[in-house]
């Protein structure tokens, strides 16, 4: 997994970076080389989330207040990037593809919750069902249709329903919708 690594104690940070390193993970951080918060403002390409990641940890030791070195957490979740606190202290106790997986789930459901409000603007007794799901930057959104559709108003649906991904996630890449009918 390409985990983006933020902190705001450089010891938190390398503690969990081995601990993930070791497991097999790819760990890439915010940090310039002179250890400001954001590598992106002096070269915008060397930002992290201009690659695909996966998810953000943010290593912070029990207790400790958040602080500016946590940027890198605003930033993936405007990305529509799973953010998960990690207690350096216990890293055999990561968990982390639990924790991958409802952030994700959680995202998930934010975007088949736009997507419904977007198509519901033009149609609001529709009955339908949304489902969304992701890899990388790409969103494929499922509308089951409850009742009969022509043409025209599958067509309008699969363009609302795409508006609902653009209008929650500007940085989405591809956005496939398929729009099926199980009345």
């Amino acid at each position: 997994m390409k985990i983006m690594l933020v902190a705001n104690h450089p010891d938190d940070a390398l503690a969990l970076e081995r601990a993930l390193v070791d497991e097999g993970h790819s760990v890439a951080t915010c940090h310039d080389d002179q250890g400001a918060p954001c590598r992106g403002v002096a070269q915008p390409d060397s930002c992290p989330l201009e690659s695909s990641v996966d998810l953000t940890v943010i290593a912070r030791a029990s207790g400790q207040p958040r602080g500016l070195d946590e940027i890198g957490a605003v930033c993936s979740a405007r990305h529509r990037i799973g953010v998960v606190e990690i207690d350096p202290g216990a890293p055999s106790d990561l968990a982390l593809y639990e924790l991958a997986d409802a952030a994700e789930e959680l995202i998930c459901r934010d975007y088949e919750r736009s997507v419904t409000d977007t198509i519901r603007e033009i149609q609001p007794d529709l009955s339908m069902q949304v489902a969304v799901r992701r890899h990388d930057r790409d969103v494929r959104v499922r509308v089951v249709l409850r009742t009969a559709a022509g043409p025209l108003e599958i067509t309008a649906i699969a363009d609302r329903a795409r508006s609902g991904v653009r209008r929650h996630d500007r940085f989405a890449q591809i956005i496939d919708v398929a729009v099926l009918q199980q009345p």
